[in-house]
């Protein structure tokens, strides 16, 4: 059996009244409003940087292209030839390249580390 606490009535009464709507004169409508138009702009001025940093990224790999294609003309590279090679079957080869091929799946599509952040 529970003893009555005459304190209890009062703060009853007290609390009866907090859960009433509070008037608000379009607060929220207008912080909403606000928001949404904050997160339009980000979104805006994060799009037109990500585009601007990639043109300027090609610009600036466009411009080594010339350089790049000068290096590689005076590469001169001897392919040794391996007998070893043609003397293992075709199998061990596929199996390599499926090996080096789930590798590559496996570290392209974990997202353990991405999901840090």
């Amino acid at each position: 059996m529970m003893m009555q606490d005459p304190n209890d009535n009062l703060f009853k009464d007290v609390l009866a009244n907090y859960t009433a709507p509070v008037p608000e004169d379009g607060f929220t409508q207008n912080l909403m409003a606000q928001i949404e138009v904050k997160s339009k702009r980000q979104e805006r001025i994060r799009r037109v940087s990500i585009y601007g940093a990639s043109f300027a990224g090609g610009l600036i790999a466009a411009s080594q292209f010339p350089a790049l294609l000068n290096m590689i003309a005076k590469i001169q590279v001897a392919i040794p030839s391996w007998p070893q090679a043609e003397a293992l079957p075709f199998s061990v080869w596929s199996i390599a390249g499926l090996v080096l091929l789930s590798f590559v799946l496996w570290a392209a599509f974990d997202r353990k580390a991405s999901d840090i952040f």
